[in-house]
């Protein structure tokens, strides 16, 4: 049963028959068995490995990449705001302009102009900050749905680990596209 659980590539079973066998054979074949055992031990211990580094890379890139949208969501939020600004201080040269106008007061003109630079910047800083967000955005949604890669291989290797606990990490498997990631 041990050899036809390591073909199948399921060591946690082979394990486990290996073990079960290993009092009742004999000493040459107890030597086989703790031979078979350290060479499955060295294989998880790489799988389990391999393992952690998937997890640990899936995570990581899944909390750049929804960092980078949460980015991307700040700067078009800000940007929003920069356009409300922005139009308040054109309203604002506007009234001044007319101001001016009815009385002739060169303090409206300067406030008009002044505002109408404020304007400008703002509108300027407004078209940066869409660029920018687009781009994390984009970013952001490459690196998240990159993260999709690792966690799938962290799940087959689950599957070949069967059932072997890894210290405080463990991924379930739920059936599907089901996962459970438990710290």
């Amino acid at each position: 049963m041990a050899v036809l659980a390591e073909a199948q590539g399921k060591l946690g079973t082979a394990v486990s028959e290996y073990k079960e066998f290993r009092p009742h054979g004999s000493p040459d074949e107890q030597l086989v068995v703790d031979q078979r055992l350290d060479e499955l031990g060295r294989r998880k211990m790489k799988i389990s490995g391999a393992y952690k580094r998937q997890i640990a890379l899936s995570a990581t890139t899944m909390t750049l990449g929804l960092g980078s949208i949460g980015g991307a969501a700040a700067l078009f939020a800000i940007m929003v705001r920069n356009s409300n600004r922005a139009e308040e201080y054109s309203d604002a040269a506007d009234q001044a302009d007319s101001l001016y106008n009815t009385t002739m007061n060169p303090v409206y003109q300067t406030e008009a102009a002044e505002f109408r630079a404020e304007a400008a910047s703002l509108t300027k800083r407004r078209t940066g900050m869409l660029y920018g967000g687009v781009y994390l955005a984009i970013f952001g949604l490459l690196l998240t749905a990159y993260s999709i890669i690792p966690l799938r291989n962290a799940v087959k290797s689950k599957r070949q680990l069967d059932g072997i606990n890894l210290g405080k990490t463990r991924l379930k498997w739920n059936g599907g596209a089901g996962v459970t990631l438990r710290f």
